[in-house]
């Protein structure tokens, strides 16, 4: 394994990432080194401006390598390889390397530099010019109250009591009891602790919700079925927050509500604590964070990402890894609930990763869902969903199956559905889903095309386990024909148009 020094150019990477000409450099001081037992450099990308520690047997000599990795063709790559080639060019002659201030001036002055960060440099030259120093903003005074971990811990503790209280006061036979008071409570006696690894920690909103926003600047990216009203919540309870998405015009509603519109997911990143992401795929996951202008340049040391989309377990780890390289701190929380839950805040939130990070959001898990948990180490949040999402997918084309075949044995199908609502597989998806099969009505509040990509996802992880996933294999045919007769973008439910033909 080569030992590099400060200075000595060379071909780096990620993991999941393509090698990228750089410079071995001396680290930022609001960069920590990862606490990885392991060698690394500080590398500073050429063509970027990006940087990252780096695994020392990812780190190779650019002049030996430079065969094996220079066949990339994007334009980004070739303008890194001739800065890099420049440099070299200049070093063998003797010459000073200003490899440095060349980034810096890109940096200062490039197109791919996030529009609100070039403004504000230009303002800041401006005012230099002009002779008059920037006004500097007076500090509103702020409340005393509570800090965010101390009101996460309290909320913690009362749902964990309000559930030992029912267990051990109401007798198996008796019915559910509505809690619709606590003031009386006392708060005193032993509960279970958040941070017991024992079982999932979670935080349940018994009474009506009553959020205290964090004062934390807050990101959002991706404005979709699910990110629109998710982010209408967050602004909705309070909160300061800066929204992003490829389509502007999906933007607008939130403006109008009181959010502010980033130029770019890194011009977010730069602007907030916290970010939080609801894409559709792991391709879009990755555009998203790796990008022009992508969420990795504005990450900072401290920086909170925050990915709510539904994807697998490699790619969440694959990100994680991409922001705790440049000091940032990261959390998957991705969501169990359709469009009418997220516009209800009656999400359920599958939470994992770093969690300080999931402290300093409670506020917004408050706000988008009525419980979330903390499930422990980084893919059980992932892994979790795709089986809530197997399991989803599924019993939805048991049921369409079902409905059918009462069709086809000249059953009527209303009292079909009025059967099942009152047995013991009852639930929230027979009643909306089932209604929707029968009116011939499918707004898309989960998209068909997604429900197979979880199944599909879900039965990658049975394979790489070695679980046999019959039931699922079987569905997930089912919706791969119901997407190719061209209903991919309709509800789930439309999978009883390919169980009927």
């Amino acid at each position: 394994m080569a030992n590099f020094q400060v200075g000595d150019f060379v071909w780096a990477k990620m993991t999941g990432y393509p090698y990228w000409p750089g410079k071995v450099a001396e680290p930022d001081k609001d960069v920590k080194k990862p606490s990885k037992k392991v060698e690394m450099f500080f590398i500073r990308f050429y063509g970027t401006g990006d940087y990252a520690w780096t695994k020392a047997d990812l780190v190779h000599d650019y002049a030996e390598q430079k065969q094996k990795y220079a066949i990339g063709k994007a334009k980004g790559f070739l303008e890194a390889v001739r800065q890099i080639d420049h440099a070299v060019e200049r070093r063998a002659k003797g010459l000073p390397d200003t490899s440095d201030e060349e980034s810096e001036e890109e940096s200062e002055g490039s197109d791919d530099q996030p529009l609100a960060k070039k403004a504000k440099h230009e303002k800041s030259s401006s005012a230099t010019a002009s002779g008059t120093p920037p006004k500097k903003r007076r500090k509103s005074a702020k409340k005393s109250l509570p800090t965010r971990e101390e009101l996460t811990l309290k909320h913690q503790n009362m749902s964990h009591y309000l559930l030992t209280q029912r267990q051990n006061a109401i007798p198996p036979s008796a019915n559910p009891v509505h809690v619709s008071s606590v003031d009386n409570l006392n708060l005193t006696e032993p509960c279970v602790s958040p941070d017991t690894t024992a079982d999932a920690d979670s935080t349940t909103s018994i009474v009506a919700k009553d959020v205290i926003p964090t004062d934390k600047k807050i990101g959002f990216l991706g404005l979709g079925i699910m990110g629109i009203p998710m982010a209408m919540n967050l602004i909705k309870s309070g909160h300061d927050v800066t929204v992003w998405n490829r389509n502007q015009n999906k933007c607008k509603q939130l403006l109008s509500a009181g959010a502010k519109e980033g130029t770019s997911p890194a011009d977010v990143v730069q602007q907030c604590d916290i970010t939080f992401s609801c894409v559709s795929d792991s391709t879009a996951v990755r555009d998203l964070v790796i990008g022009n202008s992508g969420v990795l340049q504005g990450i900072t040391s401290g920086k909170g990402y925050v990915e709510m989309s539904t994807v697998d377990n490699d790619t969440i780890k694959e990100i994680s890894e991409a922001i705790s390289m440049r000091g940032g701190r990261f959390l998957e929380a991705p969501v169990s609930g359709s469009k009418k839950a997220a516009e209800t805040g009656q999400l359920v939130i599958l939470a994992a990763g770093d969690r300080s990070l999931y402290m300093d959001g409670y506020s917004c898990f408050e706000a988008m869902g009525k419980k979330t948990f903390f499930l422990g180490e980084l893919g059980c949040g992932a892994n979790t969903k795709l089986i809530v999402n197997m399991l989803t997918g599924t019993f939805m084309a048991s049921l369409a199956e079902g409905l059918s075949l009462a069709e086809k044995a000249g059953l009527d199908q209303y009292t079909l559905l009025d059967v099942l609502n009152l047995s013991a597989i009852s639930c929230p998806l027979v009643q909306t889903k089932g209604s929707a099969i029968l009116e011939g009505h499918f707004p898309a509040n989960f998209p068909l095309k997604h429900q197979q990509k979880d199944l599909r996802l879900a039965l990658q992880m049975g394979e790489v386990l070695e679980q046999p996933l019959h039931v699922a294999g079987a569905a997930n045919e089912l919706y791969k024909r119901t997407k190719a007769i061209g209903f991919g973008d309709r509800d789930m439910s439309c999978v009883y148009r390919a169980v009927n033909a």
